[in-house]
């Protein structure tokens, strides 16, 4: 689907205090969970906390302004973020690689993903998949946060209590700022309950550090491909089923070259893969982002904005995130994407054939989180559940033409 760039004065038309309040909040929640993952990297891998700060500062930059460009050029809500299973991935596997050659790999594996998106079969077979499936995905990933905001419930049933009570009432009193509500009243009730933590809170710019590639055979077949082929099955498969799940089918050959090209630049301040958003992208996307989902492409510009403020100030704000207990940013995350979960789930079994497993297949496949060859349990979950779509496909086609070949052929 191609649209017309936006214009400054259309932007400014189509926002919505809900917009600017789902960028704040996807930022809150980004930061306040996967992007401090950095630190246990800079920690397994013997970082200097210059390195992991401009690792942070890279992110932000470069995310938020890939996010704002195609948000604008597509009027789409499209997120992007850093790969999340590559951050993960790097905590065991940087260690033992100097860092200029780890940043040879991030280079060579921005630069992969920016010739694959002009690859058309993989572009079509991103586009393929059937909406219920895609919702399916979606709620598989996003159920997790819900189970955590209830876990966090029974850590601090007072606090999360609140939370709960102040959505569910704002929900029917003022839905558009139900998320808004819970936010407040997670700050109040954490002050009331003496369990925050205030602290002084350093106001810095974060400073990059520009780093010279290095590239080695070893570094290329350790890191670049494997974070190539995470960036694809943990990333960038999920966020196109995100937003489909969601109503938005952006071509996926110049989202998947953009974030190539932001992943080149990012990766000479020290950052790896720059992807598609998967998780927090509902948020940006979902019901509660704006009235007319036409014009939810402003939440996430909101949130490429935001992101970019935020990483000006990355320890600044990382120190803000550590005032709140660890269990009202779970109830933050599990309430603002309640929504999502319940129209992912009714677009997984409503828009499928009645009896068909896909959909329950891909559920438990997601949430199993099982990861055959290293590869996320996302990826095997749309594999699965494609392949009983499709076995499933013939066999009702060949039930189906049954019947009338009987009834044409002439009775003995």
């Amino acid at each position: 689907m191609t649209t017309l760039p936006t214009r400054p004065a259309a932007f400014w038309r189509d926002t919505h205090p809900s917009a600017v309040l789902a960028g704040l909040v996807t930022v809150v929640i980004g930061w306040a969970g996967p992007n401090v993952l950095i630190y246990a990297v800079a920690q397994a891998a013997g970082l200097s906390d210059g390195v992991a700060m401009s690792w942070l500062w890279a992110h932000a930059i470069f995310t938020g302004l890939t996010g704002i460009v195609l948000s604008l050029r597509t009027r789409m809500p499209i997120l992007t973020t850093w790969s999340t299973p590559g951050i993960a991935f790097l905590v065991t596997a940087l260690p033992g690689i100097p860092f200029a050659e780890a940043v040879g790999a991030f280079l060579l594996s921005g630069a992969l993903v920016l010739l694959l998106g002009t690859f058309a079969p993989l572009t079509r077979a991103l586009q393929a998949i059937p909406a219920p499936l895609a919702a399916a995905l979606n709620a598989a990933i996003l159920l997790p946060f819900g189970f955590r905001a209830l876990q966090a419930f029974g850590d601090t049933p007072a606090l999360v209590g609140a939370m709960i009570a102040a959505y569910f009432v704002l929900r029917q009193l003022a839905p558009r700022w139900a998320v808004a509500g819970v936010l407040l009243t997670g700050v109040l009730a954490s002050a009331a309950l003496g369990l925050w933590h205030p602290s002084p809170v350093p106001l810095a710019l974060t400073r990059p550090e520009f780093v010279w590639p290095q590239f080695s055979l070893h570094a290329t077949l350790n890191l670049a491909l494997p974070l190539t082929l995470l960036a694809f099955t943990g990333q960038f498969v999920p966020g196109f089923g995100v937003l489909k799940a969601n109503g938005y089918e952006p071509a996926p050959g110049p989202v998947l070259r953009a974030c190539g090209v932001a992943s080149i630049g990012a990766a000479l301040f020290g950052c790896h893969n720059l992807t598609l958003g998967a998780l927090l992208a509902n948020i940006v996307s979902g019901p509660e982002a704006h009235p007319d989902a036409g014009k939810r492409y402003t939440a996430a510009v909101w949130a490429g904005a935001l992101n970019i403020l935020v990483g000006l100030f990355a320890g600044t704000f990382l120190h803000l995130m550590g005032i709140l207990p660890p269990q009202a940013l779970a109830a933050l995350a599990g309430l603002a994407l309640l929504a999502a979960m319940g129209s992912s789930l009714q677009g997984a079994f409503q828009g499928a054939r009645a009896g068909s497993l896909a959909a329950p297949v891909i559920l438990v496949v997601t949430l199993s989180g099982i990861a055959p060859l290293g590869i996320g349990a996302a990826f095997w979950a749309i594999l699965a559940g494609l392949a009983v779509n499709w076995i499933e496909t013939r066999g009702h086609l060949g039930l189906s033409g049954s019947p009338a070949q009987v009834q044409e052929r002439p009775s003995p």
